[in-house]
């Protein structure tokens, strides 16, 4: 009997520090938005994490418990996010990050995108969108979802212990420019200005939250290298990255509700004899 006690007493403990974390807008790191209860750039077994607003990610996070994003929330930043066994993350509205490793469950909702590669080592219910800035390696597990999408921009590796569901559409390289996406009558504006080149929006978007900034020396292969947040005023961009080649722009909007739309190519070829005074990269 006194095992039984002391498993019992154990099984306590462990529940009594399990907790729920509601996070609304602000930067991970800052114990104020925690309200001096900072869940740290790991979040244990048991616990949960609710992000309510726009969370910007200035750390790389491991989840061994629960992080879910809400609907109309985000989650944005050039960190790391690993799902490791046991995790869960639910998706439900917008998450970009540099890197996505799941080594748990992943449920996917809206908008779910890496800048550079995803990694899938279990289960991901991708139901909407999921986007990988260059590789897609499904090592093992399941990618699956109801309609869902993955896009890739170069390769997809798939392993013989690892599928894809049969109920998921999956596009890479060039197959992406033929992805539908929503029209719009929406254009995109590259002006030359004080050393750089300023990107503006003309034209109606409804309901946009976030804006995707890819760049492209050729017109064809581009290369994701911001997001912004929308704001009352719309959407401006500032490259000081530039050089005496054409570099072209290609801007994603992306809506509330996970809506997609890209805008049309904008193009900008600054002067030599600025661009040798630019930092490139």
């Amino acid at each position: 009997m006194k095992k039984v006690y002391t498993i019992l007493a154990i099984l306590a403990t462990t529940a009594s520090f399990a907790k729920t974390y509601t996070v609304g807008s602000g930067k991970w790191s800052d114990s104020k938005v925690w309200n001096n209860e900072y869940v740290g750039a790991t979040i244990h077994a048991n616990d949960v994490v609710i992000v309510t607003g726009n969370m910007t990610v200035n750390t790389s996070l491991v989840v061994e418990g629960t992080l879910q994003v809400e609907k109309g929330a985000s989650l944005i930043g050039m960190k790391d996010l690993v799902i490791a066994k046991g995790g869960k993350f639910v998706n439900n509205g917008n998450t970009v990050l540099k890197n996505i490793i799941n080594e748990g469950t992943v449920n996917n909702n809206m908008i779910m995108e890496a800048m550079g590669n995803i990694e899938n080592r279990a289960s991901i219910d991708n139901n909407n969108n999921m986007v990988a800035g260059n590789n897609f390696s499904n090592i093992s597990g399941t990618a699956a979802g109801k309609s869902g999408a993955y896009f890739v921009n170069n390769v997809i590796s798939n392993s013989t212990s690892a599928k894809f569901g049969n109920d998921v559409r999956v596009f890479y390289g060039n197959a992406i420019e033929n992805a539908t996406t929503a029209s719009t009558t929406a254009t995109l504006n590259a002006n030359l200005k004080n050393n750089a080149v300023e990107l503006s929006v003309a034209g109606a978007l409804n309901n946009v939250s976030l804006y995707s900034v890819e760049k492209s020396n050729d017109g064809k292969n581009f290369q994701l290298v911001d997001m912004v947040s929308a704001t009352a005023n719309g959407f401006n961009y500032t490259d000081t990255k530039i050089n005496s080649d054409i570099t072209y722009y290609r801007v994603k909007a992306i809506s509330t509700m996970g809506e997609e739309t890209t805008l049309p190519i904008a193009s900008a070829k600054a002067p030599f004899a600025t661009a040798y005074s630019m930092v490139t990269e």
